[in-house]
């Protein structure tokens, strides 16, 4: 069953109710202690944390105790600057005078922050060790956001008109301007000899004026005088840094999603560690901390392991205050944070934390990896085809294809990509059938409706009106125009299926039954027409909002909004009975039925997953567990209320539009031991119809001797090479089918695999996945090894 994005704006007014009705979320809890540092209940905000001290601003002092600090303000506003000693338990006023303090950072016996008292903000230091106040700074410009590191404090600057990075050295008693160009640079941090911030760059041809500026995070090296880019094209923000280590917060490719991002200076590789509504991010030794909004009206606070690759909640779920949380901090193995009513907590980790419950049993396999759009999976034997923005992509200033999809096609038996349309109109909302695709496209600025067939190459143009949500069964293919209408391909006639001045959309057939969303009794009810019979049938009747159905033989499943959240629910027509699927208090939305099973996306977890549940053994299974399935976001529609072309299922295959990346990927998850592809490098095959990605035939004897050169170079990527570890996998996954190939004496299949792998590599090291000396020894060593083979 396929779905229109475009098409579910009618859905809009329901945003209201879906944002008031969600659930609380629920996430993996880490192995710890949670403590209440005994502090008043007055606004913190800020906080910083070095060995045993904990600092931040408070606003005990401040009478009106209004939360309206801004970086320029000149408010009467009182907030101070407070430690906490863990060691002792004793809390410490470290400012009292009437004016504003805000930002401290610490660094052992020093702390530094933003200061108010002269009118302007300045940097002021106390030293602890000998309880002496200092002014950092004394122009009469704003200095704001200050960070230290032994005897270096850094911040952000303007006293040239513009934004700058400043420091000062407290041994040489020294001021050094780091940037000096007519930009902004903001939000600084330092470790060692280097510091990160935010560099603000010009978009001089931007539509939009909020996407006219990008800030793209920098890093300065004092020992070599050299600043070099991290991050370009996406906005970025909110740097922090540990040794080699730099993680900032940064949109997404759509630009209206936040993710935490990892960047590793001797490397030059980077991770997407967090993906959406997230925050703060704060980085110690190999564990990374942060907040993020699941949905659920409250901060949770996260923490990422690198080298267990692990992720846990800190906050606690039903706890009144350590139920969320905000300026998240880590030093050594506990964190800080502010949590919702007051206070500080603390959680002392008692191990690196817990693994995510792998859920179903299967294999997960990610289909395209070009890093443009892929939306609008559907999936019928072996064949998955989907909505493509990679060739003739036009991104709006957000981020976002304005236009211009083309339908692509992955045989899952040839284990080969396949573009179906290439010409200059857009083609969207696509569905199959055996060797039939439907879509439609605008060549002439409206939808025209267009059947592929698959197995002799023709295209046909069957409506030309505009029209939403076409999908096919066998010769019958089905869409709305406010009402439901469907085309019969053997007979070339096209019948009225429904009739009145109501609203009807999203239909879906199987055999002689058509279902659809419909609109006439003042709610949304799903309807259905039987084809042989000429009957129409109510199906749902309460006052609720039920939408989105999907069919398979006698079988109906819908999103039902009745018990004040999103369930999914079935009707069987054999025996006329309704039955309630899920019963939780969070949002399940956007079924797909085949068989016994039906699949959703499901928010419990606190970001959308996929969950199945297998009607003939009663069983709910997770399938995935990353939360970043791709729900269309920013287009007025309830998340993933109208959104059903986020995923299909057929057989032991599910398929679905995955985020995870930073762009939505098709990724497909096969139930039990079913055989998969391996990872794709998304070059779509030539003429030579020489395989791509291919795994391994089964009769590839273990027995033979593989190429000296290949084993080598496998054992590089196995033990040297560290990356993502689905990236791995696809790496050695092509060296195992070249290896298989050339033991066969298929010597041109053999290169074919090595120049994907080459292929591969390459298009890792333009997006900084990999550094360049490790590419380059790898693509170095697999042309090696081709020019072994190619002579014999």
């Amino acid at each position: 069953m396929k779905v229109d994005k475009r098409a579910a704006i009618f859905f809009g007014i329901f945003f209201v109710i879906f944002l008031m009705t969600i659930g609380n979320a629920t996430a993996v809890p880490a192995e710890g202690t949670r403590t209440r540092i005994n502090i008043s209940d007055a606004q913190v905000r800020s906080l910083d944390f070095y060995g045993d001290r904990i600092v931040w601003a408070d606003a005990r002092n401040e009478e009106d105790q209004v939360d309206n600090l801004s970086f320029y303000s000149n408010h009467d506003e009182n907030w101070d600057i407070y430690m906490y000693d863990l060691s002792t338990s004793m809390e410490t006023q470290i400012t009292s005078n009437n004016s504003t303090q805000s930002n401290p950072a610490i660094y052992d016996d020093k702390m530094v922050w933003q200061d108010l008292r002269n009118g302007n903000w300045d940097i002021y230091m106390y030293d602890l060790s000998t309880s002496a106040e200092t002014r950092i700074t004394s122009s009469n410009s704003n200095q704001t956001l200050p960070a230290i590191y032994d005897d270096k404090i850094v911040w952000q600057d303007d006293r040239n008109g513009n934004l700058d990075v400043y420091m000062y050295d407290l041994s040489t008693s020294t001021e050094t301007q780091i940037t000096t160009n007519e930009s902004n640079q903001s939000d600084p941090a330092i470790y060692g000899d280097k510091i990160v911030w935010v560099d603000e760059v010009q978009i001089d041809d931007a539509i939009d004026p909020y996407f006219s500026i990008n800030n793209n995070i920098c890093v300065y090296d004092l020992a070599t005088s050299t600043e070099t880019p991290l991050s370009a094209g996406l906005r970025s923000w909110n740097p922090s840094i540990y040794k080699d280590v730099v993680v900032w917060e940064q949109e997404d490719y759509v630009g209206n999603n936040e993710m935490i991002v990892m960047h590793n200076l001797s490397t030059s590789t980077g991770e997407l560690i967090a993906y959406e509504r997230t925050g703060s991010p704060d980085i110690y030794e190999d564990k990374i901390v942060w907040t993020q909004d699941f949905w659920d009206f409250r901060s949770h606070v996260l923490m990422y392991n690198i080298s267990t690759s692990t992720e846990t909640e800190l906050t606690a779920e039903g706890v009144y205050d350590a139920g969320s949380g905000s300026y998240p901090a880590i030093y050594g193995d506990r964190v800080v944070w502010v949590p919702s009513h007051g206070g500080i907590y603390m959680f002392t980790l008692d191990s690196a934390g817990l693994p995510v419950d792998n859920g179903e049993n299967g294999t997960e396999t990610q289909i395209t990896t070009n890093g443009s759009f892929q939306t609008e999976p559907t999936i019928y034997d072996d064949k998955i085809i989907w909505q493509d923005a990679r060739n003739r992509e036009n991104i709006d200033q957000s981020g976002y294809p304005t236009g211009s999809y083309d339908i692509y096609m992955y045989d899952l038996s040839a284990h080969k990509e396949i573009q179906i349309t290439n010409d200059s109109s857009d083609q969207v909302s696509s569905d199959i059938y055996g060797d039939r695709i439907v879509w439609y496209e605008w060549p002439n600025g409206n939808p025209e409706v267009y059947t592929y067939n698959i197995s002799t190459s023709n295209k046909t143009k069957i409506h030309d009106d505009v029209i939403n949500n076409p999908c096919i069964y066998k010769d019958r293919i089905v869409w709305s125009i406010n009402d439901i209408y469907m085309y019969n391909l053997s007979t070339s006639t096209e019948v009225q299926i429904s009739n009145n001045t109501s609203y009807q959309d999203y239909p879906a057939i199987y055999g002689d039954n058509i279902v659809w969303t419909d609109s006439r009794d003042g709610n949304l009810d799903i309807y259905m027409y039987n084809l042989s019979t000429s009957t129409e049938t109510q199906i749902t009747t309460n006052n609720s909002i039920q939408r989105v159905p999907d069919i398979y033989e006698d079988r109906i499943v819908w999103e039902d909004y009745r018990n004040g959240n999103w369930d999914i629910y079935m009707y069987n027509l054999s025996t006329s009975t309704e039955t309630q699927i899920t019963t939780n208090e969070y949002n399940q939305g956007s079924p797909s039925i085949y068989g016994d099973r039906i699949v959703w996306v499901d928010d419990r977890s606190g970001r959308p997953d996929i969950y199945m549940y297998n009607l003939s053994t009663s069983k709910e299974t997770r399938i995935t567990t990353s939360g970043s399935v791709w729900i269309f976001a920013g287009d007025n529609d309830d998340e993933w209320g109208g959104n059903s072309g986020v995923l299909d299922i057929y057989g032991d295959r599910i398929v679905w539009h995955d985020s995870r990346n930073g762009n939505p990927d098709i990724y497909m998850f096969t139930l039990s031991s079913a055989e998969v592809p391996p990872l794709d490098d998304n070059y779509t095959d030539g003429d030579e119809g020489y395989e791509n990605g291919t795994q391994p035939s089964d009769n590839c004897s273990s027995e033979l001797m593989p190429l000296d050169g290949i084993q080598a170079l496998k054992e590089y990527v196995e033990i040297t090479y560290r990356c993502n570890v689905k990236t791995k996998t696809g790496l050695i996954d092509l060296l195992d089918t070249s290896k298989c190939y050339y033991e066969k004496g298929e010597n041109k299949e053999s290169v074919f695999m090595l120049n994907s792998f080459i292929h591969l590599v390459e298009k890792m090291k333009l997006c900084e996945q990999v550094s360049a000396d490790e590419a380059d020894y790898m693509v170095r060593k697999a042309k090696e090894i081709i020019e072994q083979i190619e002579p014999n």
